[in-house]
């Protein structure tokens, strides 16, 4: 299955040179892959606090993905 993982902010910089003016990246993965482990695979997971969305909504990192799944990552962000 295919997933594109989206990074935004600072993150964009851990994309691959060639997808960071894009801002994301598609995987290729196998069938019940976790948000997680994609993570783990993109180097991320771990690094900092992070903020996942899988199509648009707030996922767990136990979160099963699909096919076509956009994985949406971002670090938190404070206003006021």
């Amino acid at each position: 299955m295919q997933v594109e993982l989206r990074l935004l902010a600072s993150m964009r910089l851990r994309l691959p040179e060639k997808d960071r003016a894009g801002g994301a990246s598609v995987f290729d993965l196998s069938d019940k892959t976790t948000c997680r482990e994609l993570l783990e695979r993109a180097g991320i997971w771990g690094r900092s606090t992070l903020v996942v969305l899988v199509n648009g909504r707030y996922a767990a990192p136990e979160r099963e993905l699909l096919n076509g799944d956009v994985v949406t990552v971002f670090p938190p962000v404070a206003g006021g």
